[in-house]
This record gives C-alpha cells, structure tokens and sequence, in this order.
C-alpha cells in the first residue's frame, strides 16, 4: 500500500475527528505522539475496531504487529466479538496456547 492510501484509511477510522491524515501517519510511524488527542495505542484501537485484520496488515508496518496486538490495546475494544477475535490473533502472534473456550 502506498503512502497517499495508507493516509486515506487512517483518515477514514478517524472522520469524526479534525486531525489529518499525515499527522495519523506521524503518530503511526512514531514521528509524533499525539496530535488532537489521538495517540498511538488510540490509533491501534480505533484501526482494530475499524478494519479487517487483512487492512491492518496493509497499513500497520510488519514490525509494530505485536505491538498493535497488545493485550493493553485489546483490552480497550468496545466489542467482545473483536476483542476475542484479536486476543486469538496475539496469541498467535505472540506464540502462546491458544485456548478453545470462549
């Protein structure tokens, strides 16, 4: 995905706030830590919320993955279907048992 993409799907998970899509992309690439209130781990929880895990891997780089899949910004997720789905994935990710109760 491209820069200019990447910028128009961080701006969709945030069309209820006045922040721009370059300044999304220097909170995500770590250049900024905030800007209009959104933070990194905001960011994360707004992107898990807002697309498919297939889009976070398009738009998140391949080295905050684990970081991404945090148990801290799971735990944030307003929907238990999402934070179960996610929990699975960090455990995949993190190289822990997966467990079969729900």
């Amino acid at each position: 995905m491209d820069i200019e993409e990447k910028k128009k799907y961080l701006k969709k998970a945030f069309w209820d706030r006045q922040i721009t899509g370059d300044e999304l992309l220097d909170i995500l690439e770590k250049k900024i830590e905030t800007s209009h209130d959104v933070t990194l781990p905001k960011l994360y929880v707004r992107l898990m919320e807002t697309f498919s895990w297939y889009k976070l891997i398009d738009i998140i780089p391949q080295t905050q993955l684990k970081e991404l899949i945090s148990p801290s910004n799971i735990n944030k997720i307003r929907f238990e279907s999402l934070k179960f789905r996610y929990t699975n994935v960090g455990r995949i990710l993190h190289n822990t048992t997966l467990s079969t109760a729900r």
